[in-house]
């Protein structure tokens, strides 16, 4: 019985230590670096959101420098979230695990992931407020279509609609990224 219960409170501190911040994108030690490369490339690439809301050159600007600005504030978090995760992971791989200090180590990540994201999400404020009162109305739509996102990749994938062509060449043919280019000369054998 004694072995069930340690065995359920590691499984729970396990769990709840991977929480939803572990997966991609958030604040874990692989989440930060993927965030700031995913903020970097929406920046870069954010031509069809310029065209889309009007945004002037600098108003991009200004995102840009507050992106780089939040980078910099959620850096000690993401430090720290980095040290707890490898203090939590470190005591579960000892012979003996305290079922005491894994269930505390969880709530102080779970606890410093929650102020990570109360940080970040006043970012969004800020850079509303880069916006123009008509643009502020266009990323409202905007907003509205991203939640129909899932069920027009589902209709489209049923064959009920079309999906949009979100770019193509001068000929009409859609645009090839690195991995669509082919093999070519001199790349070496395709891996898979």
């Amino acid at each position: 019985m004694r072995k069930l219960v340690i065995s359920m409170v590691l499984c729970s501190g396990l769990l709840l230590a991977q929480g939803p911040m572990g997966r991609r994108g958030g604040p874990g030690p692989r989440g930060v670096v993927a965030e700031r490369q995913a903020a970097g490339q929406a920046m870069a690439g954010a031509g069809a959101l310029k065209d889309y809301l009007g945004l002037t050159d600098a108003q991009m600007e200004q995102m840009r420098t507050l992106r780089r600005e939040q980078a910099e504030q959620v850096r000690p978090d993401a430090q720290a979230i980095r040290a707890k995760a490898q203090e939590l992971r470190k005591e579960m791989q000892s012979s003996a695990p305290d079922a005491a200090k894994v269930g505390q180590l969880t709530v102080e990540l779970k606890q410093l992931r929650e102020k990570a994201m109360a940080e970040r999400s006043g970012f969004g404020d800020k850079a509303r407020a880069v916006l123009t009162a008509d643009q502020q109305a266009k990323l409202q739509a905007l907003e509205e279509a991203a939640k129909l996102a899932p069920a027009a990749r589902q209709a489209a994938a049923m064959g009920l609609i079309t999906p949009p062509r979100v770019g193509t060449t001068e000929g009409g043919a859609p645009p090839q990224g690195p991995m669509m280019r082919g093999r070519g000369p001199g790349r070496g054998p395709a891996r898979f």
